[in-house]
């Protein structure tokens, strides 16, 4: 798809509606400590968004908007390399209906729900929160501005090669309330993007997200479609996606740093593979 195409007028709301006033630092952490372990970024989010190419996708109850692209090039590598290299992955592994699972791709997270406020007690998390690192609020606050959504988590995955995937599932869980938003930007390699109607799995819809894609499911769409990356047999290149979302309660914040950083190691980026790093 190419050449540029101005948002259609039923798929974002008025501008005036999207305008944004600027957060102190503070206010954005919420209070949470800093992580101290992520360098800052070289280059400016802001400078290489593309607002202009999205198109509304609305057949009954799914709902999405379709950001192709939603980075520039530049920007999209940029921001690959800098969360490959900067960012703490995890392999989480756990337990469910008597079955052991091995994540197949790796994970991070950040961010805390919104019934923290600053200054409160932290003991009540089963795991410390983290807040979201600068780069990345940065990133935060234009798709909150492009999509009309706000935001306070950011669950991040990396596909290192095609066995890594994640299977068909649907992100309606009770802490994101009612009809969430759900955004999702890719980085690095192209992967199918797959969605089956819960009820009529004839109904089907296949997207190839590439660098600096950004696709928006939103109203109905998590209530009746579940969605997927599927295993690939070919060659495909690593790909990095990364989502935006609003847990309402402490269960968010919680499931999201059980099932995304867990209790194991720290992985790195060791000549080109990820490789636990040693007393983490």
């Amino acid at each position: 798809m190419t050449g540029k195409r101005q948002a259609p007028t039923d798929c974002l709301e008025p501008s005036s509606k999207l305008a944004r006033v600027a957060i102190p630092a503070i206010e954005r952490s919420k209070g949470l400590p800093d992580y101290d372990d992520i360098p800052p970024a070289s280059f400016d989010i802001a400078k290489g968004i593309r607002q202009n190419h999205a198109r509304a996708i609305k057949k009954g109850d799914l709902d999405l908007v379709y950001f192709k692209p939603f980075l520039a090039s530049a920007t999209a590598k940029a921001l690959y390399q800098w969360c490959l290299t900067a960012l703490p992955w995890y392999k989480v592994q756990y337990r469910t209906r008597g079955i052991d699972i091995d994540t197949p791709r790796f994970t991070t997270t950040f961010g805390i729900d919104q019934a923290f406020k600053p200054g409160s007690s932290l003991s009540v998390y089963e795991r410390k929160p983290r807040p979201i690192p600068a780069p990345l609020q940065a990133l935060l606050d234009q798709v909150s501005q492009a999509t009309g959504a706000d935001y306070n988590f950011l669950l991040i995955n990396f596909y290192q090669d095609g066995t890594n995937s994640i299977t068909y599932h649907s992100d309606d869980e009770k802490f994101l309330g009612p009809l969430p938003t759900i955004a999702s930007l890719s980085l690095g390699g192209s992967r199918d993007f797959l969605m089956k109607h819960k009820e009529d799995p004839k109904r089907k819809e296949k997207f190839l997200l590439e660098a600096g894609d950004l696709i928006v499911m939103r109203g109905s769409t998590q209530a009746k479609w579940l969605h997927a990356v599927p295993k690939r047999t070919s060659t495909v290149q690593p790909r990095i996606n990364i989502t935006f979302r609003k847990a309402l309660n402490i269960a968010g914040t919680n499931n999201y740093y059980k099932y995304n950083v867990g209790d194991g190691p720290v992985h790195k980026l060791v000549n080109g593979r990820m490789q636990p790093v040693a007393g983490t």
